[in-house]
């Protein structure tokens, strides 16, 4: 997997935080990043990627017809074709739509919400990320759901202090530095995706080949 190792170093993410949620439970909800959702942060809302960073207590996601997964504090899930999912302290209930429970926007700030039913908390901030190059191929390869304990692996502490950094600016009612979230949304694509590469079989050498080969010419047919 060395080639598509080599191309992933080469692509340019950005991203952005556009929503900050405290829930308690029970609860359980439906979301999906929409292009209204990323529309105030960038002009290119097609190709996004979604993900979730839990600050405090945890949750559990499901894409449909997949198992639920839990995702405890100081993790992050990363969802690369951004499919429709759920979140909740159990998800055995009706999920209510994360679009009825916005709250108003602060200007320059993300959306809000604090929903549930009074019991144990849970804290997350919800983003999206993308790339101008096209990287088809490379989130083809990946699963529907992954889930990065960010304080692991080379850029693990980085990612894990950028994080509560944001979290706490969003606290505070002050707006996170642009710069800051492009850099964090790119870092986490690679140490994300880095490390699921990095544990496919041998037998997977041939197709991350052809994945480089595609990422360097977007023309091309990873398949072929």
């Amino acid at each position: 997997m060395d080639a598509a190792l080599d191309v992933l170093r080469m692509i340019r993410f950005t991203g952005g935080i556009f929503l900050d949620a405290e829930f308690s439970a029970p609860w359980c909800v439906a979301a999906q990043v929409m292009p209204a959702d990323c529309r105030p942060l960038t002009p290119l809302p097609q190709g996004i990627l979604a993900y979730h960073y839990v600050s405090a207590g945890r949750l559990l996601l499901q894409v449909k017809p997949g198992s639920p997964v839990v995702v405890p504090a100081g993790h992050i899930v990363l969802l690369p074709r951004n499919d429709p999912h759920l979140l909740g302290s159990e998800l055995g209930g009706r999920p209510v739509s994360v679009d009825h429970l916005l709250q108003p926007v602060i200007e320059g700030g993300p959306a809000h919400i604090v929903y549930g039913g009074g019991g144990d908390t849970t804290r997350l901030l919800c983003g999206f990320l993308y790339s101008e190059m096209p990287c088809h191929a490379l989130v083809g390869m990946l699963p529907r759901v992954m889930t990065l304990d960010v304080a692991e692996g080379a850029a693990g502490a980085w990612i894990e202090s950028s994080f509560r950094f944001a979290a706490s600016e969003l606290a505070a009612g002050t707006v996170c530095s642009p710069a800051l979230l492009a850099r964090l949304a790119e870092m986490l694509f690679i140490e994300a995706a880095q490390r699921y590469l990095a544990c496919l079989p041998p037998r997977a050498t041939c197709l991350g080949r052809r994945v480089a080969r595609s990422l360097r010419q977007p023309g091309a047919d990873p398949t072929a």
